[in-house]
């Protein structure tokens, strides 16, 4: 089901989930807020802003270590060769799995969990957004506009590459519009008198 951080059991699985917003593990999926000027006052105590920090802006990272003084360590996955050590609160967590691919293995495994539907098709192989947790043992997804409960089982945890294909690429298999992603800029050319001459690009 593809090159992510590992098969994990569905009971770390939902304990990860579960973990307060402000709670980090190693191995964590994050996604760097993506405003200048609260990147720059977040990192004031630990440095500062530096120049390569403008690649991790709305970027996805996996947390790599975590120090005594809770900041993390993380490197991200869009250009990046660095690490970098972050306050905490410059990060989001994000919890994303892919979805086997195989309909019998899902209609088996839906059995207790939700049961399953013909429309859950849509979702097979799919990389989808865990948006909560059901009953303390199954997932809550989002594909869409749709949310689907899904057992644990059916699911791995997708890598921050994955995370970041689904979020940026234009046909990847997220909206575009996704909330962590930075806004689209579109540029239009103008003559001499300020009206527009030649549409934005495609």
């Amino acid at each position: 089901m593809g090159n992510g951080p590992g098969k994990e059991s569905a009971a770390d699985l939902i304990a990860r989930i579960e973990a307060p917003a402000n709670k980090f593990s190693v191995g964590d999926t994050v996604v760097a807020v993506y405003d200048l000027a609260t990147l720059d006052r977040l990192q004031e105590r630990l440095g500062g802003f530096y120049d390569d920090m403008y690649e991790i802006l709305g970027n996805v990272g996996t947390v790599i270590s975590i120090d005594k003084d809770g900041d993390i360590n993380a490197k991200f996955t869009r250009y990046i060769v660095n690490t970098w050590l972050l306050n905490p609160e410059a990060v989001t967590k994000v919890h994303y799995v892919r979805v086997t691919d195989d309909v019998t293995e899902l209609q088996r495994l839906q059995v207790e969990h939700g049961h399953f539907n013909e429309e859950m098709r849509d979702i097979l192989g799919r990389i989808v957004e865990v948006v909560g947790v059901a009953n303390g043992k199954d997932l809550r997804v989002k594909w869409k506009d749709n949310v689907w409960t899904v057992s644990p089982e059916a699911v791995t945890r997708a890598s921050a590459e994955e995370v970041s294909t689904a979020i940026w690429t234009s046909d990847g298999v997220m909206e575009r519009c996704h909330p962590y992603a930075l806004p689209k800029v579109e540029y239009i050319i103008v003559d001499e008198d300020g009206r527009q001459v030649i549409p934005p690009p495609m």
